[in-house]
This record gives structure tokens, C-alpha cells and sequence, in this order.
């Protein structure tokens, strides 16, 4: 389900194809909730701020983590 506008980062993104894993919440919402609402959600994504800083984002940074 796709709410809205996905974000550009989504295709690369190990969180939203499901390579890492997130215990604090299940994927669907995590996509939804960040990935697949356009700018609401993406300015609340630690990694779409650090990949629009040109910054490296490893693996294991998930969207609520501490910048």
C-alpha cells in the first residue's frame, strides 16, 4: 500500500526492501509511516537526512535513529 509520494531512496534502501531489520516496528508501517508519504514522512527519516547531506548511511541506521 502506497499512501503517497515514495521516496527516492527506497529502491537502494536496506530498511524499506527488508534486508534489515527493525524490531521496533513492523515493515509495513514503517514504510508507510516514512518511506511512502512523501515529505511528511521523509523530513522524519534519519537516513533520507543524512543521504540529502551527502553523508554515507550504513546499513544498520534505521529511519528513527539518532543522527
Amino acid at each position: 500500500m502506497n499512501l503517497g509520494l515514495r521516496c527516492g531512496y527506497a529502491e537502494e534502501c536496506p530498511v524499506y526492501a527488508g534486508r534489515t531489520e527493525v524490531n521496533q516496528m513492523p515493515l509495513h508501517l514503517l514504510r508507510n509511516v516514512f518511506c511512502n508519504r512523501g515529505k511528511k514522512g521523509w523530513k522524519n527519516c534519519a537516513r533520507h537526512n543524512l543521504l540529502e547531506q551527502g553523508k554515507e548511511v550504513r546499513d544498520d541506521i534505521h529511519p528513527f535513529s539518532e543522527q
